[in-house]
């Protein structure tokens, strides 16, 4: 707060203004007008030189330049006059600007731009929003898609795999618990060649407990087929005996039950999907009777078995 000094008035009053009376009981002083005035550096009132702050803002009057006024006959002049009043001299120190800061509706400065700025950032951060999100529900895209940036993390279906389709084993070897006459044209390999037209057979009196197996890389057995009896053309398949009951066993384990239909062509059956395979034996439980034919020494006491084919995975 300024320092108001009482016995301080503003005198010479101001051009238009009215002087303030003086107090009752006591003689006003009136200042040399040739001993000057101190020009107040921030506001411009003249202050009497026995002053330290201005009489009406209160600034420090200690280092500001001594100045003489005019008398109240100059003062008269120069109002009717301004033009002829030379200007007054003034100290180098710039006027504060009251209100300085504030805006022209009391305001302060900082606090709109502050505002304006906060404004802006808020209509940036909805802008990206609204493109981050996408098109609202029940809206209609017209941009094309944005390709995500590839991600390294891997990801893993959660439907099951799907089942391997079984495929035709290879057989890689066949051997037989007999072969009619040891030769060589009936022998068990005959019936993994791939032709229905040759045939393996066994040798024996009595064909129950007979058997043949095959061999092949480790795998998941799915299915057997089978061509029953020497399938070389009608006359051969029925003067030997064909396969009726068998069993079938892989890898020495427990037998499975078969019955064949007598005849020709092949005929397929389901074994499960018994993994970890690596051989499959064939045992004659009974056969179909054999019969006198064209076929030259018919009937013959022999079980046939002309194509084993095995299908499944391989592991």
């Amino acid at each position: 707060m300024p320092e108001i000094v009482p016995s301080d008035p503003i005198w010479p009053p101001e051009p238009g203004l009215a002087a303030a009376p003086p107090p009752q009981g006591k003689s006003t002083p009136v200042p040399d007008a040739t001993a000057g005035l101190i020009r107040c550096p921030s506001c411009g009132i003249a202050n009497p030189l026995t002053r330290t702050f201005c009489q009406s803002c209160g600034t420090t009057l200690a280092q500001a330049e001594r100045v003489v006024e005019p008398d109240a006959a100059a003062i008269a002049a120069a109002v009717a006059r301004p033009a002829a009043v030379p200007p007054v001299a003034t100290a180098p120190v710039a006027p504060a600007t009251p209100g300085a800061g504030r805006s022209s509706r009391g305001f302060p400065t900082w606090i709109l731009v502050v505002g304006g700025l906060g404004l802006l950032v808020g209509v940036g951060a909805v802008a990206a929003s609204m493109l981050l999100s996408g098109p609202g529900p029940g809206s209609i895209a017209t941009s094309a898609p944005v390709s995500a940036a590839p991600s390294t993390a891997v990801i893993e279906s959660a439907a099951p795999s799907p089942t391997p389709v079984p495929v035709k084993l290879m057989l890689t070897a066949a051997k037989a618990s007999s072969v009619v006459g040891n030769r060589a044209k009936f022998a068990a390999g005959m019936a993994i060649d791939g032709d229905p037209k040759t045939c393996w057979q066994e040798g024996k009196a009595t064909e129950k407990g007979q058997w043949i197996e095959v061999a092949f890389s480790p795998a998941r057995v799915d299915t057997i087929t089978l061509y029953n009896g020497y399938e070389l053309s009608d006359d051969a398949y029925f003067a030997n005996l064909r396969l009726k009951d068998v069993t079938v066993s892989i890898n020495g384990g427990d037998p499975i039950k078969i019955r064949l239909k007598d005849a020709q062509g092949p005929q397929r059956f389901d074994l499960g999907g018994i993994t970890g395979a690596t051989k499959l034996r064939i045992t004659i439980v009974s056969t179909y009777a054999s019969k006198k034919t064209p076929y030259a020494g018919s009937p013959f006491d022999d079980a046939a078995l002309s194509e084993v084919i095995l299908e499944g995975t391989p592991q």
